[in-house]
C-alpha cells in the first residue's frame, strides 16, 4: 500500500523562500512531506509515525538543537537532520553527540537532501523492523527480568503471577513508554502458554482499511490485491496470547468483530464464510483513558468491560524512583554488549541526578538515553552529572532531589548512632544500585564491614 497520501517526513525553516526551496527539492526526490515555519508548530503537529524530520538549526523560538532534544525526548525513534551555516558546525556537532542523524551545511546540494532523507528514513525503517521483531514473538527464552525494586513494582509482580495462570483477558493501562509491551511478554512468559507464540499488533500502525485483514486475515480474493489467503494475527497466536498494543486507537467499526470474537472465541476471515475457531489469551495495553472514550462515543462500552477483566496500571518512572538506577545499568549493559551485570557506571551524584528527574518519556526515553551515554562513555568509564544530558543536570538541583535530602536529614533526629549508621548503608546501598562493593568504596569501609554492620543492626532490631 502506498504511503503517498500521508506526510512521513516534517521540516521546519522560518525564511519563507528557503521553506518554499527545501519543499519543492523534496517533492522532486519524490519524499512526502509538511513543512513549517518554526519549530514549535512543528512539535505541536508530531506524531510517531513520522520518519524524519529536517530542521533549519538557527531559528526564533525553539530552535533546531532545542526541537532536537524535544523530539528525541517524546519520540525517539525519529531521525533528526540538521541544516547549518559553515559558522554552526561547532553547533551541529553537539547536535549528533545529542541524538542528530546528520547535519547539512547551506547551501546544499539537493541531491545530498534527498539521500540523507533515504538514508534516514531507511534506518528508521530498520530499527522499526528490529523492534517489531523483538515483540512480535517470545517464548521462555525471552523471558524479560524486569527490575522491581520499588514498592510500587514489587506490589505488582506479587499479583502477575496468578494473573499469568488464568485465561482472562488482561488490560495493561498507563503512559506511553512505561513498559506496557514489556509487561505482556513478561505474563506471556510465565504463563501454560509459554511454549506458544506471542503475537503483538499494533492498532495505530495498522492503516485503518488492512487492519481487520491483518487481525483476522482474508481469503483469496477478498479485495483488490489479495492474490492468496493469508493467515491472521489471531490464527497465528493459536495456543499463545494475542497482544493489541493502544487498543484505544481501534477503529469502531471493528471493535464489534473483536468484541464478537472475545466471547465466541472464533471469527470470519475477510472474504470467509466459514468460521474459524482460536484457542488464544488476549492481552490489551493503551495509554488513552478508555473510559473516557467510552463517555464521549469514541470507544464501546461492552467491549471495554469485556477487556478489562485484569486491569494492571504499569507505574510511570517518577512513581518508581527506586528502580531508576538499576533499569539506567541494566539498559547501559545491554548497550556495552556484557553479561556480567556491572553496577558501577554512575557516580553516586550522577544516580541522584537520574532519579531526581521526572522522566516523562518513560522507560522509553530513559533506555534512548542511555545509549547515548554508551556511544560517548566507555565501559570502563565511571558516569559523572557532567557527562549526563543538560536535563538531567537541571534535574540534580531541582525541588524533588532537594526534598529527598530533607527527608534524609529528618530521619536521623531521635536515632542512635547504630540506626544512623545503619540507615546510611541502607541509602547507600539504595543510591549505588545494590551494589555493596560500590557502596562500601563510597562509604570508604570494606564490604564485609557493610555485611556485619547491618547484620548488627538487625541483630539489634530483634
Amino acid at each position: 500500500m502506498t504511503r503517498a497520501a500521508q506526510p512521513y517526513l516534517y521540516f521546519a525553516e522560518d525564511d519563507p523562500q528557503a521553506r518554499l526551496l527545501i519543499d519543492y527539492q523534496l517533492r522532486g526526490g519524490n519524499v512526502t512531506a509538511r513543512g513549517f515555519e518554526n519549530g514549535n508548530d512543528l512539535l505541536a503537529a508530531m506524531h510517531p509515525d513520522i520518519e524524519v524530520v529536517v530542521t533549519d538549526l538557527d531559528m526564533p523560538g525553539i530552535n533546531g538543537l532545542e526541537l532536537l532534544r524535544e523530539i528525541k525526548k517524546q519520540f525517539p525513534n525519529t531521525e533528526v537532520i540538521l541544516l547549518t551555516s559553515l559558522n554552526e558546525a561547532r553547533s551541529a556537532v553537539n547536535a549528533l553527540k545529542e541524538g542528530a542523524f546528520e547535519y547539512l551545511t547551506k547551501p546544499f546540494d539537493p541531491v545530498e537532501l534527498i539521500h540523507s532523507v533515504r538514508q534516514a528514513q531507511r534506518v528508521y525503517h530498520l530499527n522499526q523492523e528490529n523492534r517489531d521483531l523483538r515483540a512480535s514473538v517470545a517464548g521462555p527464552s525471552h523471558r524479560p527480568d524486569l527490575v522491581a525494586s520499588s514498592r510500587i513494582m514489587r506490589n505488582i509482580l506479587d499479583k502477575v503471577p496468578r494473573i499469568a495462570q488464568s485465561d482472562n483477558t488482561v488490560l495493561l493501562t498507563g503512559e506511553s513508554g512505561t513498559g506496557k509491551g514489556v509487561m505482556a511478554r513478561y505474563i506471556h512468559s510465565i504463563s501454560p502458554r509459554a511454549h506458544a507464540p506471542l503475537i503483538t499488533v499494533s492498532c495505530p500502525a495498522i492503516p485503518r482499511d488492512l487492519i481487520e485483514s491483518e487481525l483476522f486475515g482474508h481469503e483469496k480474493g477478498a479485495f483488490s490485491g489479495a492474490i492468496n489467503k493469508r493467515i491472521g494475527k489471531a490464527e497465528m497466536a493459536a495456543g499463545g496470547t494475542l497482544f493489541l498494543d493502544e487498543l484505544g486507537e481501534m477503529p469502531l467499526d471493528l471493535q464489534a468483530k473483536l468484541l464478537n470474537f472475545l466471547q465466541d472465541r472464533f471469527f470470519y476471515r475477510v472474504g470467509g464464510s466459514q468460521p474459524v475457531e482460536v484457542d488464544i489469551r488476549v492481552i490489551a495495553a493503551t495509554n488513552r483513558d478508555l473510559l473516557k472514550m467510552v463517555h464521549a462515543g469514541n470507544f464501546r462500552e461492552d467491549l471495554y468491560y469485556r477487556v478489562n477483566v485484569l486491569p494492571v496500571e504499569v507505574p510511570a518512572l517518577r512513581e518508581r524512583r527506586e528502580d531508576l538506577p538499576g533499569l539506567a545499568e541494566r539498559f547501559l549493559n545491554r548497550c556495552y554488549k556484557r553479561d556480567d551485570n556491572i553496577h558501577d557506571y554512575f557516580s553516586p551524584s550522577a544516580l541522584d541526578a537520574i532519579r531526581a528527574y521526572d522522566w516523562p518519556g518513560n522507560v522509553r526515553e530513559l533506555e534512548n538515553m542511555m545509549e547515548r551515554l554508551a556511544t560517548f562513555n566507555d565501559p570502563g568509564e565511571l558516569i559523572g552529572v557532567d557527562q549526563l544530558p543538560r536535563e538531567l543536570r537541571g534535574a540534580a538541583h531541582s525541588p524533588t532531589a532537594a526534598a529527598e535530602v530533607t527527608w534524609g536529614q529528618d530521619l536521623l533526629a531521635g536515632r542512635t548512632l547504630r540506626e544512623v549508621e545503619a540507615l546510611a548503608i541502607e541509602q547507600t546501598l539504595v543510591r549505588c544500585g545494590g551494589n555493596k562493593a560500590q557502596a562500601a568504596r563510597v562509604l570508604g569501609i570494606s564490604e564485609k564491614s557493610i555485611y556485619n554492620k547491618l547484620k548488627r543492626a538487625q541483630t539489634a532490631d530483634c
